[in-house]
């Protein structure tokens, strides 16, 4: 027995579909407009509208998430008729159409196409089919005229729509190469070849605030992605067709033939995938800048040993720096934060440190002169404005006046912003108070020390002689600090400890020293 819905009669839900904007299809609007009209027209009372936007109907039954919530909200029998514009807007195949309309039947609900009137009875069983036939025909003939289309414009090297960074659809739609994109590309390729990790040259493109042809950051995937499309040599590709020389090349075979091979030497065990490597992007070669990157060895008992390995060692690329102990390195690091930040007497050094950078910045700061400036400019302005009063007016002084009030402006901008600027800058409550709050994580949580690394290391650089160039981030900002930015290691065994507030990037402030892993 049927169950029938618990709504009035003619109570409605519209439904519209729109498959691609690469199709001649009508649009979301014009469809509703319609079903609109005809529920007007024959008494139909819609309480809600369904629509689904660049949907295939054929395809992507799973991507229709309104027509999915459409025949889920059915069975709270709020509504007895779907109203959709024609056949081929509820669906382009047939098993699937017959399948939801059974089952919205089975609740009593009725499927009515507002610009395509089926009769009744057995002609309207015949014309329903029909046209079901027909749109899964159009669909079918639909895809494959697009398939064919763009394999023929595969083998004429043509842009098929795949967006690749360094490129873009050139006036004649071949691909054609970007070059500001083209020289990040080449820097990817050179940094790699140097030794540089993946994750070092995300870094260092994150740093200078460049994206990805998706507007986003960079990731070491999207790093690793790069250096294994073979596009980049020149090589069009789509799909099975592939055509050497069909678009113009960023780099020559050999170095992405080098990189290829250097891939294969940094491939590390799948059990490196389970092990947290904390200082992964933060431990770098004393000896040769690189990065230290997470290895493992096994030894004669069997037992597997976790290492930072230098990239510049691990790759033969002339750098012969010994592996440190994975809990050794990390371990020195932890206790070195600890002991020379959150201790009484370090906060409070720290604090002064900071709050001496903070009053540099602002004896440095512009805003003292362009105050006086825009007072000074004001006061022309008021001059000018009394003798108008007075009535002293010319064209010399209504140019002078308009020139005055112009630059009052762009003055009151800029002293705006740098107020703001200012009023940002730290104060020595905050500094303790950002420490205090770290102090009190517990050290031996996996959680805690991932933190502590991420919010205070900047970089540690590693030598043999188990010296190490160490520096930490207070209060803001994650830009890495290069090997050259630091000083020299001095001459002796001792303890070479120093703390030394460097250079600062506009939002970081950084200490560095030099000490022993004794």
């Amino acid at each position: 027995m049927k169950t029938l819905t618990k709504c009035p009669p003619r109570t409605a839900v519209a439904y519209a579909r729109y498959s691609s904007a690469g199709q001649r299809d009508v649009s979301i609007e014009q469809q509703l407009s319609d079903i609109r009209a005809y529920a007007d027209r024959e008494g139909y009372h819609i309480v809600r509208e369904y629509a689904d936007h660049a949907r295939s109907g054929f395809k992507d039954l799973s991507a229709r998430s309104e027509f999915n919530a459409m025949i889920a909200s059915a069975a709270s029998r709020g509504f007895d008729t779907v109203l959709c514009w024609k056949v081929d807007r509820f669906g382009r195949n047939r098993a699937d159409s017959a399948s939801f309309k059974q089952h919205l039947a089975r609740l009593g609900v009725s499927v009515v196409y507002v610009m395509e009137p089926i009769p009744t009875g057995a002609a309207g069983v015949l014309t329903e089919g029909m046209l079901e036939a027909i749109a899964e025909w159009y669909s079918r003939n639909l895809s494959e005229n697009v398939t064919r289309g763009m394999n023929d414009n595969a083998k004429k090297c043509l842009y098929n729509g795949t967006k690749l960074f360094g490129y873009t659809c050139g006036p004649d739609k071949h691909y054609m190469i970007v070059p500001e994109e083209a020289a990040v590309v080449r820097k990817i390729y050179d940094r790699y070849l140097e030794g540089y990790s993946a994750a070092a040259i995300c870094v260092e493109l994150n740093a200078a605030g460049l994206h990805t042809s998706r507007s986003v950051r960079f990731s070491p995937q999207t790093v690793l992605r790069l250096l294994s499309n073979e596009r980049y040599t020149g090589v069009y590709i789509w799909k099975d067709i592939r055509v050497p020389g069909g678009m113009p090349a960023i780099v020559d075979d050999a170095t992405f033939q080098e990189a290829q091979r250097m891939k294969k030497l940094t491939t590390r065990h799948v059990s490196l995938h389970s092990v947290d490597f904390l200082l992964s992007g933060k431990a770098f070669c004393g000896h040769c800048g690189r990065a230290m990157i997470g290895d493992s060895g096994t030894s004669r008992s069997g037992a597997v040993h976790y290492y930072y390995a230098c990239q510049g060692h691990k790759n033969r690329l002339g750098c012969d720096k010994k592996s440190i102990r994975k809990d050794t390195l990390e371990d020195f690091v932890l206790d070195f934060i600890y002991a020379n930040c959150f201790t009484p007497e370090h906060m409070e050094r720290i604090a002064d440190a900071v709050m001496h950078e903070v009053e540099e910045r602002r004896k440095k700061s512009p805003l003292s002169g362009m105050e006086k400036e825009l007072a000074e400019t004001e006061k022309k302005i008021s001059n000018i404005n009394n003798a108008i009063a007075a009535g002293i007016w010319n064209s010399s002084t209504a140019s002078l006046l308009s020139d005055l009030e112009e630059q009052a402006t762009n003055l009151r901008a800029n002293v705006g912003l740098l107020r703001y600027q200012e009023s940002q800058l730290l104060d020595r409550d905050r500094v303790l108070f950002f420490l205090h709050k770290f102090s009190k994580l517990d050290r031996n949580s996996p959680v805690d020390r991932r933190n502590l690394i991420h919010y205070f290391l900047n970089s540690v650089y590693v030598y043999d002689d188990k010296r190490v160039k160490i520096s930490i981030n207070f209060v803001d900002g994650q830009t890495t600090i290069p090997l050259e930015s630091l000083p020299d290691l001095p001459d002796g065994s001792g303890d070479l400890m120093s703390g030394v507030l460097i250079s600062t990037h506009p939002n970081q402030i950084i200490f560095w020293y030099i000490t022993r892993m004794d």
